[in-house]
C-alpha cells in the first residue's frame, strides 16, 4: 500500500536515543534542516519524533535554529508498528545496488537486523576499512528513510560483512535458522516453523547471485541451518531476500 490509503500523512523524524535529554529532543544536521527549511515547520508546531531504539514521541517544537531544532515531548509510545519476532536477514553480498534495494524493503517489512555476508564464490571484495565504512554508511542512511516512510521506531542493526563462517558461530542464538534452497530435500516454511511456542528470534540466510559452494552448503547444515522453500522458481537475490522477509512475518504473526 501507498499512502494514500491514510486520510493524513504522518511523517516520522529521526532522532538517536543519546538526543533524548529529560522531556527535550534536539535533532541536528540535515534532519534538522528538513523540518525548519523544506516543511517550513514553526515553533509550537506538533510533529513525530522515532529514537531508532523503539520509542515514537509525539512533541511540539520549542526551538527552531539554522542547524538544530529543540522539541518537547508530549508522550511516547513504544515497539509501535514493529513485528512480534525479532528478524536477522544474511544475505550473500550482490554487486551493484542490490544490497540497498534489500535493506530499504526488508526494513519496511519489519527486519530488525542485517548480517551482509561474503561468501567463496561472492563477486563482490570488500578488503578496505574506508570501503567498507562508506558502504555501512550508505546502507545506514536508506534504512533511516526507509524507517520513516514505514513509521516503524526500530533502526535496523547493520553488522559488517562478514564471511559464513563467522555467520554460522553465531547461529546458537536464534531459536530458528531457515535458508532459501531449492534442494529437493528443502521443507516448505509452515513445516520449518511449526512450534508449540512462538519464536521470538529467527535467523533468515539467502545466497548471492553465485550461489554457495558445496561445503558452504554442508557448514549451513551442521550449524542448524534448515534448508526452505520459497517456490519452484528461482529468484534473484534481492527477490528472495524480499520475500522470505515477507513470508516469515506473515506466518509468525506481524505486530504485537
Amino acid at each position: 500500500m501507498g499512502g494514500g490509503y491514510l486520510q493524513k500523512v504522518v511523517t516520522n523524524f529521526y532522532s538517536p536515543p543519546e538526543s533524548v535529554k529529560g522531556d527535550l529532543i534536539r535533532i541536528e544536521g540535515e534532519e534538522a534542516r528538513h523540518i525548519a527549511k523544506v516543511l517550513r515547520h514553526k515553533k509550537g508546531d506538533a510533529i513525530s519524533i522515532v529514537d531508532g531504539g523503539g520509542v515514537r514521541y509525539k512533541t511540539v517544537l520549542e526551538l527552531i535554529k539554522r542547524d538544530f531544532v529543540e522539541a518537547r515531548v508530549i508522550n511516547q509510545v513504544r515497539r509501535e508498528n514493529e513485528p512480534v519476532v525479532n528478524l536477522t536477514l544474511a544475505c550473500g553480498l550482490s554487486v551493484g545496488w542490490k544490497m540497498d534495494l534489500i535493506i530499504e524493503k526488508c526494513t519496511e517489512l519489519g527486519v530488525r537486523k542485517f548480517i551482509p555476508v561474503l561468501v567463496e564464490q561472492s563477486l563482490v571484495e570488500l578488503d578496505q576499512p574506508t570501503k567498507i565504512k562508506k558502504k555501512l554508511s550508505r546502507w545506514n542512511k536508506v534504512a533511516v528513510a526507509a524507517m520513516k516512510q514505514s513509521l516503524r521506531c526500530y533502526l535496523p542493526v547493520i553488522e559488517e560483512p562478514q564471511s559464513l563462517g563467522a555467520l554460522a558461530l553465531k547461529t546458537l542464538d536464534y531459536e530458528r535458522c531457515l535458508i532459501a534452497s531449492l534442494e529437493r530435500e528443502a521443507i516448505s516454511l509452515k513445516e520449518a516453523l511449526q512450534s508449540e511456542s512462538p519464536f521470538k528470534d529467527v535467523l533468515l540466510l539467502v545466497g548471492p547471485e553465485s550461489g554457495f559452494s558445496d561445503e558452504e552448503l554442508q557448514l549451513c547444515k551442521e550449524r542448524r541451518f534448515i534448508p526452505v522453500k520459497l517456490g519452484p522458481r528461482r529468484l534473484r537475490t534481492e527477490t528472495a531476500g524480499i520475500v522470505f522477509c515477507s513470508l516469515v512475518l506473515g506466518y509468525l504473526g506481524e505486530l504485537e
